[in-house]
């Protein structure tokens, strides 16, 4: 091969090479690479970013029987990607954070106030019930649960979260699809009139692998209740009270135990509070973070 040939060969690689690197940098360019999410926390699971469908409509069942009016209507919500807790916190977790003095024990840690305690079983006065340490924390008020989640270094889900959490994206009416079932979570159809350990319902999990959405506690968001853009409804409780969500093992399914359902409750204030205050012996709640 002459030299002049080599030397035509090596011009034609050399911009070859260069037209491969000024697409490859083209590509990069129009196309960059996505931003990598980092592993879920312990106990947490990743919610992606995206749409859902948010609230009800009247083919979902008796508008005011089996739907609330308040779930009304439904509309696409675009959420940012956040995690939340897999399970319901649990008396077990509860506990540390009553050890550090910034909690106080529920009432139904007192045997005196517990079903247990009826049956004849007794522990020591504010410490968790005896084989219910995985039983979801429950007499908890929406203060309680706000400053547990921030002692964790989290915070409680919007309500806008916490229905994607437990339904996807697709509007579904539970977290396992549309059918109604009592065998795939605990609510008062079970019969069982107490919360169970968490993850005890393998059905009643979500698209995103959360457990226990529908039944056993009722669980606290951050929101407080207010109508849904687009509803023309007025009810005396707006802007005064925090929402629960999914109903619990004292509620029925309809209307309570189903994804979109609303419970307003009045709080009672933190100074007229006595040992044997209740919130509720079926109200919990789990924590959710931002991603970031």
């Amino acid at each position: 091969m002459g030299q002049g040939s080599w030397r035509k060969e090596k011009t034609l690689w050399s911009m070859s090479l260069v037209m491969v690197v000024a697409v490859v940098l083209s590509s990069c360019a129009l196309f960059p690479p996505l931003p990598l999410t980092p592993d879920p926390p312990p106990g947490m699971v990743l919610v992606p970013a995206g749409d859902f469908l948010m609230g009800s409509t009247p083919a979902d069942g008796a508008v005011g029987i089996q739907v609330g009016v308040d779930e009304l209507p439904q509309r696409t919500v675009y959420l940012k990607s956040f995690y939340i807790d897999q399970y319901e916190v649990t008396n077990r977790q509860y506990a540390d954070y009553v050890k550090t003095g910034r909690g106080y024990a529920p009432a139904t840690w007192n045997f005196t106030q517990h079903p247990l305690g009826r049956q004849g079983k007794r522990w020591p006065v504010g410490t968790l019930p005896p084989g219910e340490e995985n039983h979801p924390v429950t007499d908890t008020d929406w203060y309680d649960a706000r400053a547990y989640c921030a002692w964790a270094g989290k915070r409680l889900p919007t309500e806008a979260e916490w229905e994607k959490a437990a339904r996807g994206t697709d509007g579904r009416q539970f977290p396992w699809g549309n059918d109604v079932d009592p065998r795939k979570a605990n609510t008062m159809e079970s019969g069982l009139q107490w919360a169970r350990a968490v993850g005890s319902y393998p059905e009643d999990v979500s698209p995103y692998g959360v457990y226990d959405m529908i039944g056993n506690v009722a669980e606290w968001v951050s929101d407080w209740y207010h109508p849904y853009p687009g509803s023309t409804l007025t009810r005396d409780a707006f802007g005064k009270h925090p929402v629960l969500r999914g109903g619990s093992w004292a509620t029925p399914v309809y209307p309570f135990a189903r994804v979109a359902a609303r419970l307003p409750v009045e709080l009672l204030p933190m100074d007229q509070r006595d040992p044997n205050w209740h919130t509720g012996f079926d109200k919990g709640f789990r924590c959710a973070k931002d991603v970031k």
